[in-house]
């Protein structure tokens, strides 16, 4: 990129570097200042028990973290937001909630739907189903046609990851953060990580919210991580390092 993109008023991308402007002047994003500066596009730092429970895979953690979390967007469709967010910035693709909802539609299978409908039919016998359709009067039609629709109606959970997963053949890696039972752990998806392919990574807030996942580096806030670039406190944390 030999353009200026400019992301808000004063924050520009070059050469796959943040920059800012500010009284007439042109300075790059820096490991010090980024949380700062980014700020004005929506990044805040990762929950300080985060930053403690990364840096404690760390010898020698940096003295401003560089883990930042990004509000994407709410109204049921969060962890789609964050998801068409992270590969938008990538690869500038044209995703958005309801485009990615209508491909992991149309990918779901017949036995991948009745594996997925024997699990919320568990959930509803034992009380733990919380959404307000009625797993046991769906069919495989119309729970596609509930995956497209989305929103309030069929919130992304921690079932739907495993069929986005596989369509855009990524590792998911999930921050659980609760400030109101003092939670904070890796939430188990149960698939084994392959390096070959990108890593993005969520934040779950309180059991009800996704929020995207990134780090700065090299000048830049990197949110879908590759085999050279994923930080190896990630690595450790999922025991994939030890």
């Amino acid at each position: 990129m030999d353009e200026k993109e400019y992301l808000t008023g004063s924050l520009f991308l070059y050469k796959n570097k943040l920059f800012y402007e500010g009284k007439g002047t042109e300075k790059e994003v820096k490991n010090h200042n980024w949380h700062r500066i980014l700020k004005e596009y929506g990044w805040d730092k990762l929950h300080k028990q985060w930053i403690k429970n990364l840096n404690s895979y760390l010898k020698k953690p940096c003295n401003n973290s560089l883990w930042g979390c990004l509000e994407c967007g709410a109204e049921g469709d969060c962890l789609f937001h964050c998801i068409s967010y992270a590969f938008n910035s990538k690869y500038d693709k044209e995703y958005n909630a309801n485009n990615l909802r209508i491909d992991i539609s149309n990918s779901l299978t017949e036995d991948r739907y009745n594996e997925l409908i024997e699990f919320y039919r568990i959930f509803k016998e034992s009380g733990d189903f919380q959404e307000d359709w009625d797993p046991t009067e769906m069919t495989f039609d119309k729970f596609k046609e509930l995956i497209i629709r989305g929103g309030d109606e069929y919130w992304g959970d921690f079932l739907i990851i495993n069929l986005i997963k596989e369509f855009l053949n990524i590792n998911l890696i999930v921050l659980n953060s609760n400030e109101f039972t003092n939670e904070y752990y890796n939430y188990p998806l149960f698939y084994e990580f392959n390096e070959h392919t990108e890593t993005l990574i969520l934040l779950y807030e309180e059991g009800i919210h996704f929020r995207l996942v990134g780090k700065f580096n090299d000048g830049n806030m990197i949110t879908l991580f590759t085999k050279e670039n994923i930080p190896i406190e990630i690595l450790k944390m999922i025991n994939y390092l030890r």
